[in-house]
């Protein structure tokens, strides 16, 4: 996936951007993210991206912290 693939289409916020909130401001819920980046705040349909990029992120750190 390509960080300026879109994920709140409503605002035209970018993957970038979402992953920058949660990596760096260690945002962990989809409210988190919405405060920071306001994605998912316009339509919502864009919150089950928000969630599964949430756990990846998550997944990744977690990854990196076992080895």
């Amino acid at each position: 996936m390509s960080d300026q693939q879109i994920i709140c289409r409503c605002l035209g916020i970018p993957r970038k951007t979402v992953e920058q909130a949660i990596d760096v401001f260690s945002a962990e819920t989809i409210e988190e993210v919405a405060r920071l980046t306001e994605a998912g705040t316009g339509c919502m349909c864009c919150r089950c991206k928000i969630k599964d990029l949430i756990q990846e992120r998550k997944a990744m750190v977690k990854q990196f912290e076992v080895a």
